[in-house]
């Protein structure tokens, strides 16, 4: 199956999501998962020829003139991608329709076509090989997640949540796509293959350092790196199942996922992995730090989280095979064992109605499968040998230890984010379920659901099965990825025992350090009535930013929106007027001569005489049926100086226009009754004239100085001889307005149209008041 198959039949089964859900009534997960397991199905079928480094490529013509293709691309890294997107997903379909099995068949069918429709992003994102393609994917993962994020729309900190993580990833997808389309004007190309390998020269243009700030920018606040680290925590409002696949698994690795991309190429060059391995360590010893500080169980996952998106980023800057093998190895165990914690978090809290992690405490046989499945993840969180993590970890420490110039601040950050990473392995595990809790025991509000139960279970199993049998997963799918990241053959060789050594004692070391923080932790949350939320000096300053844009908005509402139409025009007017004056001054000597040298026309004297006549009768008339009149007197005067110019279609149209107009304008005027018309202040009377004086000779200036220019006849050319050839009319003004233009045409008629019938309207309502 080509790759666009997979994105279609992803977006078609978010369409399909709610009618099913009204159908299939309970069981809507268990049959919407059927479309992310058959997806996840075929792409293993893709496994061995990917494995055998084939890319399987796609491309399809969109915008040609401009170089921009649906371009899809199948290789190592994009298919281990996919296999998280379309197996993880599978897993959420099925929690999620456990998860809201007591809510409204609409809202399981809403929730569930969210998830859908994510997955169909997440998947277009990462198989796109065209640049343009892949960026509005990205900003559908990041508008389809404030829509999950906000789900409870009800609850008001669940909607600030939404806002503030689409201001972020929005925010941040602006400048991507800004270094997108510098790198693509520099390159050639949107080919995301065709960079990489152009990647020595673009990387001497001069745009190259703007291009990788961009991307930086881009991808920092996709994947909560610092200074935006504090939008990921707040968006733990979403429901669990969100949490779970958009927060852990897939949508917040999209940025590590286009850095990975970018570092086959550029991973060379300081200027590209230096932010890096710099602002990927800062994250993770803030991030660290705000773990120890957080007593929320969702919290704790979230801000862990943080941490291991930043050992991710860090891991990418790496340069060598090395820092390829640790970001492949730690990613998909990251995913498996987070993906899984957060699904018992939620059946934790469905279950007890508890959120706080440090009042929660013996519920081993209570949830005994969640008990189960989080202890299967958790070890493989904390690096325990024969468990998927333990061999994560142990490319991490070589990466680190590996590091050259960097060996140091890579080490110290590893072992600092790693004895974290293992505390809270501990605290999802040891807190909830097999530690006693400190106000006896813990209500009880429904048992354990299955299907929300069985997905944890089956990601924790599934990191031990790759760590004991690790020909499963490492030789067809995650070495194949590292040789698509790597450019070239990467030698792995994995085995279930650990090897003894020195990087074993380091785990062990580990172990213990993360044993100490647990301590540290439950002493520092052993009254759970003194908790207090965290509060990040980042998140803080988010909103004070946002406050002072509100007042900002507030100030310049109260100054420029007065309600008064005339200083709107004034402003308009004048601001306009002062800025082509300025535009202008530089062409007039130029346009003094091309007005001396024009010919004198008597007749244009007679009509410019009608047209200055019509003006100042519209301008100053007390009646409003006088001023019609006078608009008319213009509008005419126009019409003539077209038809005397060689515009009789223009001509034509304006008399017609002009006729309707005034026709309209006077029939709705004799149906109301008009209050005099205010006089005017002795001030506003000359500065109107003078603001009108000024926008007047602004124009007829940039008219002149448009005749000065050289004319560009390509444009004009082209529409001349297509328009016979292509639209099969001879009038060229025509065409251009009912076939080129169609939409814009379509779209000036309804607005029209909508005004008449807005008119309508107003004039039935005043006839049935007065009556």
């Amino acid at each position: 199956m080509s790759p666009v198959w997979f994105v279609i039949i992803a977006g078609l089964s978010a369409l399909l999501a709610a009618p099913v859900a009204r159908l299939t009534g309970r069981f809507a997960g268990p049959v919407l998962a059927l479309v992310p397991a058959f997806l996840f199905v075929s792409l293993l079928q893709q496994a061995p020829d990917v494995a055998g480094g084939v890319a399987i490529l796609q491309i399809i013509e969109w915008v040609p003139a401009f170089g921009v293709n649906l371009g899809f691309r199948l290789d190592g890294f994009s298919l281990l991608f996919s296999l998280l997107i379309t197996g993880i997903g599978t897993l959420v379909v099925i929690y999620a329709g456990s998860y809201f099995s007591g809510d409204e068949a609409k809202d399981r069918g809403r929730f569930l076509g969210f998830i859908l429709l994510f997955m169909m992003a997440m998947l277009g994102t990462v198989l796109a090989d065209d640049l343009i393609m892949l960026f509005v994917f990205w900003e559908t993962t990041s508008l389809v997640s404030f829509f999950l994020i906000g789900f409870k729309h009800e609850d008001a900190k669940a909607r600030k949540a939404a806002l503030q993580s689409l201001v972020v990833t929005a925010g941040g997808g602006l400048a991507l796509l800004g270094g997108i389309i510098i790198l693509g004007l520099t390159a050639g190309t949107f080919s995301l293959a065709e960079i990489t390998a152009q990647a020595p020269q673009i990387a001497a243009h001069p745009a190259f350092p703007a291009i990788i700030v961009l991307v930086l920018i881009g991808c920092f606040a996709k994947s909560a790196q610092f200074p935006f680290h504090f939008w990921l925590p707040n968006a733990m409002a979403a429901p669990t199942p969100a949490s779970a696949y958009l927060h852990s698994a897939t949508m917040v690795k999209l940025g590590v996922y286009l850095l990975a991309r970018f570092d086959t190429g550029f991973g060379d060059f300081a200027v590209f992995y230096a932010p890096l391995i710099v602002f990927g360590g800062v994250t993770m010893l803030i991030s660290a730090y705000a773990v120890m500080r957080s007593s929320g169980f969702k919290a704790v996952l979230a801000w862990s989280t943080v941490c291991s998106l930043a050992t991710l980023v860090l891991l990418v800057g790496v340069p060598g095979e090395a820092g390829v093998k640790a970001t492949i190895g730690f990613l998909v165990a990251h995913a498996l064992y987070k993906a899984a914690l957060f699904f018992a978090a939620g059946q934790v809290i469905q279950s007890t109605h508890q959120y706080e992690l440090a009042r929660l405490g013996g519920l081993k046989f209570k949830l005994p499968i969640t008990a189960i499945a989080s202890l299967l993840a958790a070890i493989s969180m904390a690096g325990v040998p024969f468990f998927l993590g333990y061999k994560a970890k142990d490319l991490f420490i070589t990466a680190a230890l590996d590091g050259g110039d960097w060996a140091i601040w890579l080490t110290f950050t590893a072992l600092a984010s790693s004895a974290v990473m293992t505390a809270v392995a501990g605290l999802a595990a040891l807190r909830p379920f097999f530690i006693k809790p400190p106000y006896g025991e813990v209500k009880l509000y429904e048992g354990e659901r299955y299907g929300m139960a069985l997905p944890p279970l089956v990601l924790g199993t599934l990191g031990l099965v790759i760590g004991v049998l690790p020909f499963l997963a490492w030789e067809p799918i995650l070495i194949p990825a590292m040789a698509a990241l790597h450019g070239s053959a990467v030698e792995l060789t994995v085995v279930a025992l650990p090897s003894l050594g020195f990087k074993f004692l380091i785990t062990l070391g580990l172990l213990a350090a993360g044993g100490a923080l647990v301590w540290l932790w439950l002493r520092l949350f052993s009254d759970p009535d003194k908790l207090r939320p965290n509060q990040v000096w980042a998140d803080l300053g988010y909103w004070q930013i946002m406050s002072w844009l509100d007042r900002a908005a507030a100030m310049s509402a109260r100054l420029l929106q007065r309600g008064s139409l005339r200083s709107y025009i004034y402003i308009t007017l004048g601001v306009s007027s002062v800025a082509l004056l300025l535009a202008l001054a530089g062409f007039s000597g130029e346009m003094i001569e091309v007005a001396a040298a024009a010919p004198l026309r008597p007749y244009m004297i007679i009509v410019l005489a009608l047209l200055v006549i019509g003006c100042a009768v519209a301008a100053f008339a007390r009646s409003v049926l006088i001023s019609i009149i006078g608009v008319g007197v213009v509008g005419y005067t126009m019409a003539v100086l077209f038809l005397m110019n060689g515009a009789p279609d223009v001509a034509f149209t304006q008399f017609t226009v002009e006729t309707l107009s005034i026709v309209i304008l006077l029939a709705v005027l004799l149906r109301i009754s008009l209050a005099p018309a205010p006089a005017k202040s002795l001030l506003k009377r000359p500065l109107a004239i003078f603001i009108s004086a000024a926008f007047g000779i602004a124009c007829g200036l940039g008219v002149m100085a448009m005749n000065i220019l050289p004319f560009d006849r390509r444009i004009s050319d082209w529409f001349g001889e297509a328009s016979y050839v292509e639209a099969q009319g001879r009038n060229v003004v025509n065409v251009i307005l009912v076939d080129f233009r169609a939409l814009d045409t379509l779209g000036e008629i309804a607005v029209v149209a909508f005004a008449t019938l807005a008119v309508w309207a107003l004039l039935r309502r005043r006839e049935k008041e007065e009556k």
